[in-house]
């Protein structure tokens, strides 16, 4: 027997359907992120209609929530979180955005240093300036992964960065200085991960939790519609959520049609 073709039409009134049905869910999930201590936040272009707007991601060790905004500016962080806000410690990169918001307090992500010393290590094979830098780094990454759930003085840690930080790189390619500079900028978010088990050394479940969006749109190229893509993100946030709980994703997905 010959099976019919699905028509646009059912596709947008199934994943209208769907949208509808996560409601209660993504309500309970942003409520469970804005009472968390600990978020990573992440972000990311997304075309809907030709036109750029930003996916965000915040992210817990039990919940995540995707959602679509018009920029990448603090404000969209800000006007859906609140004074929620006030209560978290940010696991981020180095987007400005994140510090001109009033949390608690931050994180860096050490693996978005690492990259960029590693660069500097192939920009000028001659220097030890950025490998110093890395391996003070890794060395702290070490410390917390052979002392799980200690609470580390960071003290130390931050007078071996300081030393380095002080050191002139000014005979070496702009780049060097320009990032000795931007950890100067964060130095006091660097080592937190260090004096509270809780606080990962990076951001690497954001990043994670947010590349099928990338993915999407390297194979799509846009959304065509705000519904489509905000559906998009909603059963996306089920799905990311429902693993962290080990839940089956298929049983997740079915759940809401």
């Amino acid at each position: 027997m010959r099976c019919s073709a699905i028509s646009q039409g059912s596709m947008v009134n199934w994943v209208n359907a769907a949208k509808e049905s996560a409601a209660p869910a993504i309500e309970a999930i942003e409520r469970r992120i804005k009472q968390s201590s600990v978020v990573g936040f992440d972000e990311s272009g997304l075309y809907c209609n030709k036109r750029l707007d930003w996916t965000w991601i915040a992210q817990t060790t039990y919940f995540t929530l995707l959602f679509r905004a018009s920029g990448r500016a603090a404000k969209e962080l800000g006007s859906r979180f609140g004074d929620s806000l006030e209560r978290m410690v940010a696991v981020t990169d180095r987007h400005s955005a994140y510090f001109a918001l009033n949390f608690l307090d931050h994180q860096v992500c050490l693996a978005h240093l690492l990259r960029e010393l590693q660069y500097l290590n192939e920009l000028d094979k001659e220097q030890q300036w950025s490998a110093r830098v890395e391996k003070l780094l890794q060395e702290a990454i070490h410390e917390r992964n052979e002392h799980p759930k200690d609470i580390i003085n960071k003290a130390p840690w931050e007078e071996r960065l300081d030393f380095l930080l002080t050191e002139n790189v000014s005979h070496l390619k702009e780049q060097f200085s320009k990032l000795q500079k931007g950890l100067t900028k964060c130095r006091d978010y660097i080592f937190n991960f260090l004096e509270n088990p809780n606080i990962p050394p990076d951001n690497n479940a954001s990043e994670r939790g947010i590349r099928k969006v990338k993915i999407k749109m390297k194979n799509s190229g846009t959304f065509r519609s705000d519904e489509g893509a905000d559906a998009f993100l909603d059963i996306l946030s089920i799905v990311e959520t429902a693993k962290k709980h080990d839940m089956p994703t298929f049983n997740a997905i079915r759940a809401l049609f």
